[in-house]
Parts: C-alpha cells; sequence; structure tokens
C-alpha cells in the first residue's frame, strides 16, 4: 500500500476511537497504521509493511487497552449539570404551597430557585432537592432540620 493510504487509514482509525470512546482498539489499530506509514516511507516490501502493522497494533493492544481500561475505571461518575443538585441541601426563602405552586429555596451555592412540594414547607426550613422539574426544584422536608439562613 502507498504512504497516503497508510495515513489515510490511521486517521479513520483514529476518527472511528474518538466517535466510540471506550474501546481503544480503534486506537491500536490507527497506532500500527501510522508506524506502518514510516515503514512505507522507507520502501519496504509489502508483507514488511503488514507485519509492521499487525505487530504494532497487537503490540499496542496488549499494552494499551488493559491500562486505559483500568484509568477509565478510576473515574468516578460524577454527575454535572442539573443532574449534580438532586440531592443537595437548600433552604426555605419562601414559604412552599402545593396548592399554589409558589415556593423559593436557597442552595448551597447561593442560587435561588422555585420550588414545589407535596405538602407545605415553612419558610427556613431546610429540605433535600428531589430531582429538577422544568425550571422548578421537587423537594422533600424529610431532613426535619429548622434553620432560619436566607
Amino acid at each position: 500500500m502507498s504512504v497516503l493510504a497508510w495515513l489515510v487509514l490511521a486517521i479513520v482509525l483514529l476518527l472511528v476511537e474518538m466517535l466510540t470512546p471506550g474501546i481503544f482498539y480503534f486506537a491500536c489499530f490507527s497506532l500500527g497504521a501510522f508506524a506502518t506509514t514510516i515503514i512505507a516511507m522507507l520502501e519496504m516490501p509489502i508483507w514488511v509493511e503488514w507485519s509492521v502493522f499487525f505487530a504494532i497494533s497487537l503490540l499496542a493492544i496488549f499494552l494499551v487497552v488493559p491500562i486505559a481500561r483500568r484509568w477509565m475505571k478510576k473515574i468516578p461518575n460524577t454527575p454535572v449539570g442539573l443532574d449534580s443538585l438532586e440531592g443537595q441541601v437548600a433552604h426555605v426563602v419562601e414559604d412552599i404551597d402545593p396548592v399554589s405552586g409558589q415556593g423559593q429555596v436557597r442552595l448551597s451555592n447561593g442560587a435561588i430557585w422555585r420550588a414545589v412540594s407535596d405538602a407545605s414547607i415553612a419558610k427556613g426550613v431546610s429540605v433535600e432537592v428531589i430531582r429538577v422539574t422544568g425550571t422548578r426544584l421537587q423537594v422533600s422536608s424529610s431532613l426535619n432540620s429548622n434553620s432560619s439562613k436566607e
């Protein structure tokens, strides 16, 4: 194969790896194709090119994949954005009325959100965020601790 063909193959395999994160095999084959690009520049016979491609790819699979998998398992699944609000403690700054749907809470980061609940909750009570529903927080007073924070 030509130098250009090996280079294109390496880039395509790398792009496939980026579209399928967590697999790592395509990255190993891409590494083999990049190494074979160098061999192809030296105008080696085709059997040498294919031998280098398979040897480097297999070596990368046996070395890179186990390390990458261990590394991926160490990364904690931390909720971000709105998902990170669930479970947080908030303080009621405006009485929450389940009938009218009125009420506000202040999160620990200072943000004030509209809040709804199944039961009336008085101002100053600490509540737990159950879920985010649109632009409102569904809260529960299961903490049962009164606080005067605002």
